[in-house]
């Protein structure tokens, strides 16, 4: 009896011994299966959540650059409409564009004037020395509406005619001896003048007036004795 209870004792330990060595292994498997999938997780989990993350900074950045883009545009833009509009200038009234016009056509005339070649011809006058002409063009005029010829030394008229002498003489306004004006008939006038500088040597100049442009030089004459003198 006593070796029959051996036995039985033998045998529960060899069943207890199985039963744990099968529950090790058990849970070592399951153990085992465990680690694997947490790595799983951190692995894969950790990826999933960090790609979002870049692609938020990436479109970030993309939404960023196309930000600046615009605003670089948009400056360059406004720069450039503000330049256009500050290198235009005020546009000025007709009054000055009318006189402006009228000063570049008179300077023009008084330029062609300067480089229009004389030519000389006879005269019947036995006082005159020495005759000539030229293609002189009219000196222009401020004058308007119908023209009456005026002698008066404060007036337009008087001025324009002594200008047109001075451009056929030579002889500035300033410079000039009035010895004689006088009316030659059909707007036509005779002006005899010398310089202050040379009193003894007179010129009798030719005028005609050509409407709308004033007074043109025909004809220059120097004169051998100046009666009105």
């Amino acid at each position: 009896m006593a070796g029959q209870f051996g036995n039985v004792s033998r045998r529960d330990r060899f069943e207890k011994k199985r039963s744990n060595t099968k529950a090790i292994t058990w849970f070592s498997i399951i153990g085992g299966i465990l680690v694997i999938v947490i790595i799983a997780l951190i692995i894969f989990g950790g990826k999933d959540q960090e790609t979002p993350a870049v692609m938020d900074d990436q479109e970030k950045n993309e939404t960023e650059d196309f930000g600046q883009d615009n605003k670089v545009e948009i400056e360059e833009n406004e720069d450039a409409a503000t330049e256009d509009n500050s290198s235009q200038p005020d546009e000025p009234d007709e009054l000055e564009l009318t006189e402006e016009s009228e000063e570049k056509n008179e300077e023009q005339e008084s330029q062609s004037n300067e480089n229009i070649e004389k030519f000389e011809v006879e005269s019947e006058d036995n006082n005159v020395s020495k005759a000539y002409k030229g293609d002189w063009l009219p000196i222009g005029t401020e004058q308007q509406g119908s023209h009456v010829t005026k002698f008066d030394k404060n007036s337009q008229d008087w001025q324009e005619m002594m200008q047109a002498v001075e451009v056929v003489t030579g002889i500035p306004t300033e410079d000039q001896i009035t010895w004689w004006f006088g009316n030659g008939g059909n707007q036509t006038v005779e002006a005899t003048v010398s310089a202050t500088e040379t009193p003894d040597k007179s010129y009798r100049v030719t005028l005609v007036w050509v409407e709308n442009k004033g007074w043109q030089p025909t004809l220059v004459e120097e004169l051998i004795e100046n009666k009105y003198r």
